[in-house]
């Protein structure tokens, strides 16, 4: 469904040379949480040694055993080369955070850390953390407050939202950081825009900025109505309970309008925060020109004031392509399955499709990744 604005089921789409998945040495079933005794018992050393960061590991799970409440094992199957944490408060498995990571080098892999957009999980990221994960980079996708939850009715209208994404965006990073000197920071959507900010406050400390979709900018009359005083009040009555199941398994049915205003509030904050200094940083921008949810002008003003060796895939509007889409490769279709009975069919963007140029989209973000590694080095 295409409502305009504050999220409601929009869709990106892209040439696809068709999935590339990497070769998968095996598939385990294995506790989420990956505690497992004996890699607890290694020591730190041993641990960069076998390129497995196991205190990463379990500080990972640590902030969501504060943020939800409790953790648990996986019951379906984990990676051999992840790291998953479930919860008894999540929807499912499929909205759970995880670490993809590679192991057998001496050297620390670099750390691309992805954030999701609103009303969705970590499962939107899954095809490109699994393509980054096949290049060598060890790829960290949480799970954003207020998410994936079988109930979420308090988060979606907390006067202290904004503040509770800002704080586990600094969390996560401030995890990551000790593990590798090379980081990068992204995002699909929302999870574009809070990575957008951290990127700005603390520039020093990543390498370059990801964004799929990313929203830098609203429709106009959704920007406008996000600038009227005591919205905020009255979208939480609009919003009523807010209802987390439905259709999509890994997604909210709708976006609550109080927490689209809140991301209005961001979108503002960053574009006051560039009109404070000049920044430079290399940034990597996946956009449909379709997409009306978060149009491209957004992005397209945040790379003209950030000065860097951008590179941009865009998908023509020809294509016609729904803001989430954009992010899905055909392997994950193979897990997604919606209730249709539930959907008007002749909307829109209401069935998911796989982004057919998701191939030529991983081909340049592969372009980027390799530019920012040369230079690295030298």
């Amino acid at each position: 469904m295409e409502r305009d604005t504050f999220g409601y089921h929009t869709r990106t789409e892209t040439k696809s040379k068709g999935w590339q998945a990497f070769p998968y040495l095996m598939v385990l079933t294995v506790c989420c949480a990956f505690s497992l005794p004996a890699f607890s018992a290694m020591q730190k050393g041993s641990e960069n040694a076998l390129g497995i960061p196991i205190s990463l590991f379990e500080g990972f799970s640590d902030l969501y055993r504060q943020e939800l409440g409790s953790i648990q094992g996986c019951e379906g199957n984990v990676a051999a080369l992840e790291h998953k944490v479930c919860s008894e408060h999540l929807r499912n498995e499929g909205n759970a955070p995880y670490i993809l990571y590679v192991r057998g080098s001496s050297e620390p892999a670099p750390i691309v850390v992805l954030f999701h957009g609103l009303t969705d999980s970590p499962f939107y990221l899954r095809g490109i953390a699994e393509h980054l994960q096949s290049r060598g980079y060890t790829v960290v996708v949480p799970l954003t407050p207020g998410h994936g939850k079988k109930f979420a009715d308090a988060d979606m209208e907390d006067p202290k939202l904004k503040q509770r994404w800002y704080q586990h965006v600094d969390d996560v990073m401030a995890l990551v950081n000790p593990y590798s000197t090379q980081r990068f920071i992204g995002g699909f959507s929302t999870g574009g825009t809070l990575a957008t900010r951290y990127m700005l406050l603390h520039s020093e400390e990543v390498d370059g900025l990801l964004l799929f979709s990313g929203a830098l900018a609203l429709s106009n009359s959704a920007e406008n109505l996000a600038r009227i005083w005591g919205m905020k009040s009255l979208a939480k009555l609009f919003d009523g309970d807010f209802e987390t199941g439905g259709p999509y398994p890994y997604r909210y049915p709708d976006v609550a309008g109080y927490a689209g205003l809140t991301l209005a509030d961001v979108i503002f904050e960053i574009r006051d925060i560039l009109d404070e200094g000049n920044y430079t940083k290399p940034i990597f921008v996946a956009h449909s020109m379709a997409d009306i949810i978060t149009p491209f002008r957004g992005v397209e003003d945040l790379i003209q004031r950030i000065n860097g060796n951008h590179q941009v895939f865009t998908i023509d509007k020809s294509y016609d392509t729904c803001h989430q889409d954009l992010v899905m490769s055909s392997f994950m279709m193979i897990d997604f399955k919606v209730d249709k009975r539930q959907l008007r069919l002749d909307e829109r963007c209401a069935i998911p499709k796989p982004n057919p140029l998701f191939g030529s989209m991983t081909l340049m973000l592969d372009y980027y990744m390799k530019g920012l590694q040369k230079k690295e080095r030298e």
